[in-house]
């Protein structure tokens, strides 16, 4: 008999730990989700690195994380409402993924010192879109951080 349950007990962990982290078919919520975060220096003369950017985006939201979005440099010229509509790189507008993103609770910075450089005022920005400060920034990074650049 001890046997037996301890084969159910096994069998049963097993089927946990292959259901991934997943409760009736959606991922669980996790306290402190890991943190994705995307450096993005890129702008709209070069939009492939900025559509791999939020591609990637979108694949950590699907997986449960944080996700922050940090424009600088000239990536500041991509979160605002003067965004070509059409602007792509062989997928949706790159205005399109950047709204879909923070629709779905993507955090949205972006650089005040790079924003004044290109002349680009806060009215200009996104809705969803902030101007960011060290604080808000920094508050992102930890050892549950995971950051890439673009």
């Amino acid at each position: 008999m001890r046997w037996t349950l301890a084969v159910c007990l096994a069998t049963g962990l097993a089927v946990l730990a292959g259901c991934g982290g997943e409760v009736q078919g959606k991922k669980a919520e996790q306290k402190n989700p890991p943190i994705f975060f995307a450096n993005i220096t890129s702008g709209t003369n070069d939009v492939h690195p900025v559509t791999m950017a939020l591609q990637l985006a979108g694949h950590a939201l699907d997986d449960g994380r944080k996700v922050v979005l940090f424009f600088n440099v000239r990536g500041v010229d991509v979160p605002t409402t003067k965004l070509p509509d059409d602007l792509a790189f062989h997928d949706k507008p790159v205005k399109k993924l950047l709204t879909d993103l923070i629709d779905r609770g993507a955090e949205v910075h972006v650089c005040p010192h790079c924003m004044k450089a290109l002349g680009i005022d806060a009215k200009d920005l996104l809705p969803g879109v902030q101007v960011t400060n060290r604080e808000k920034l920094f508050a992102n990074l930890g050892p549950n951080t995971n950051v890439f650049s673009y």
